[in-house]
């Protein structure tokens, strides 16, 4: 499929835009690399499924003012592509120590994808947003995938 190298290409910019200095605690393309983002648990409900995902930030850094979203990905004629549509994770927090560890939550509900065929069920896209350190244009960072790739 198209997605793996489109995505290669896309994590390639943005570790090149969002890798910077800050304050004299360098940061490199490996901190970005420290940052885990799991699927862990998805659960059918009454009226939709819940899904559990877990943050890991394995980094020496801090991870300042994060959003992290879930999307389904749009099924297409030779592959998918990225949905607009995300739900933001619950049980978030602004600041997230270096070592830490959190159990975010999203529900999706059933209105969402219930008899939709053009929506990939199987493969969420997990997307996390956030800075390093302090919030400033150069310490930004993007992450996105497949769950099965980040």
């Amino acid at each position: 499929m198209y997605r793996k190298p489109l995505f290669l290409i896309f994590v390639i910019l943005c570790l090149l835009i969002s890798v910077s200095c800050s304050n004299n605690n360098e940061m490199t393309t490996d901190d970005i690399d420290n940052i885990s983002l799991e699927l862990v648990e998805q659960k059918e409900e009454l009226n939709g499924t819940m899904f559990t995902l877990k943050l890991q930030n394995k980094t020496s850094h801090i991870i300042v003012q994060n959003n992290v979203y879930l999307s389904f990905p749009i099924k297409i004629e030779n592959g998918a592509k990225g949905n607009d549509f995300k739900i933001e994770a619950r049980n978030n927090k602004l600041n997230i120590d270096p070592g830490e560890e959190l159990l975010l939550t999203v529900f999706a509900p059933k209105e969402m994808y219930e008899g939709n065929r053009n929506i990939d069920l199987e493969d969420p896209h997990i997307e996390i947003k956030g800075f390093f350190n302090e919030v400033t244009e150069l310490n930004q960072f993007n992450i996105i995938g497949g769950h099965r790739t980040i």
